[in-house]
Parts: C-alpha cells; sequence; structure tokens
C-alpha cells in the first residue's frame, strides 16, 4: 500500500514540475510544452507519462513561433497535481494513525 502511494506522490510531483516548467517558458520561442499524463499499472502504482506537444506556437514577423503553452491548463494542472499530493500525504498519515492504534492495542493485550 505504501508502495502506491509513495508512487502517486512521485507522479503529482512530477505533473507539478512539468507544469512549472511550461510556465516558466511561456515567453520563451519556439518552446513547445511539455503534456504529462498520470496512468495507473495493474498493480495500482501511479506513474507520470511525459511528452512534448508537437503543435506549433503563432508564427512571428522574425520566422520564430511563439511558444505553445496555455496558462490556463497549466495552473489546472498545478492545482491538480497539489490537490493529488495533499490528498496522498493525508492517505499516508491516516495510515501511519491507524498504525501506531494497532500498535498501541497489541502492546495493551502483551503488557
Amino acid at each position: 500500500m505504501s508502495d502506491i502511494l509513495i508512487s502517486a506522490l512521485h507522479a503529482n510531483g512530477i505533473l507539478h514540475n512539468n507544469a512549472a516548467s511550461n510556465v516558466a517558458n511561456a515567453n520563451t520561442r519556439d518552446y513547445k510544452s511539455l503534456r504529462t499524463i498520470l496512468t495507473n499499472d495493474a498493480g495500482g502504482n501511479v506513474s507520470a507519462v511525459t511528452e512534448r506537444s508537437t503543435t506549433e506556437g503563432v508564427l512571428t514577423d522574425d520566422g520564430h513561433f511563439t511558444s505553445n503553452v496555455d496558462l490556463p491548463q497549466e495552473f489546472t494542472d498545478m492545482i491538480l497535481a497539489q490537490r493529488g499530493f495533499e490528498a496522498m500525504l493525508g492517505a499516508i498519515r491516516t495510515r501511519e494513525e491507524i498504525m501506531s492504534d494497532l500498535m498501541k492495542v497489541l502492546t495493551d493485550k502483551i503488557g
């Protein structure tokens, strides 16, 4: 169970970092944004699949393209990653509390 939670923390971290990178490069000419999708494998582990977008920005007078960063999408991804991270931390905290309570019950029965 903890492996699944840790994999989800890691995947949400990647999503957040890629969205932040896109925001940082929003004004970089010829920049193509990173798109990140979170997926689950058969065991429940979460992973992040990242690809660079193939769409071009707008052609400028100097022959370069503007970046193709969609700021509302990036901010949405950052909020999604933050909420996912918070949810996983809450699940880990709850798991630790349950394990602590279980240990107290077991030590009370033994002692």
